[in-house]
């Protein structure tokens, strides 16, 4: 059954720890704790949430902090509200600048127990985008 869940997702899903920022609005969502990413999106836990602000379809924009050495990297991306509830929240990516693209195909790569698969993955795709027959 995982097999075919991940299967469905088109994109290989990590889980990852530090800072990241969801904002739709006037309202933002904050996660010190770890999460889940993929290429597509992510899934976090969130300490508290504005359940009309996060529901499921609103645009939103997403910030992933990572440190690296001297110079902090940020990973931003635009996005919709694809699950919310209590405690969690889970957002599809729609856009991605290059810079962000690169960071985060490398934070994947770097952290997957298998590269050659999210590899494959990413050759499969345009961008963040599966290819269309």
């Amino acid at each position: 059954m995982e097999n075919h869940h991940q299967n469905r997702r088109g994109f290989t899903r990590i889980p990852f720890h530090t800072e990241v920022e969801v904002k739709t609005g006037n309202s933002i969502a904050r996660s010190k704790n770890g999460f889940d990413v993929s290429m597509s999106g992510l899934s976090l836990a969130v300490d508290s949430l504005d359940a009309a602000a996060f529901a499921p379809g609103a645009p939103c924009e997403i910030r992933i902090l990572l440190s690296a050495s001297a110079e902090q990297v940020t990973i931003e991306a635009r996005g919709v509200v694809i699950r919310s509830a209590p405690g969690n929240l889970a957002v599809e990516f729609n856009e991605l600048d290059l810079d962000s693209f690169q960071h985060l195909r490398l934070l994947i790569l770097n952290n997957t127990a298998e590269p050659e698969k999210a590899e494959r993955e990413f050759a499969s795709h345009w961008g963040i985008k599966p290819r269309r027959a």
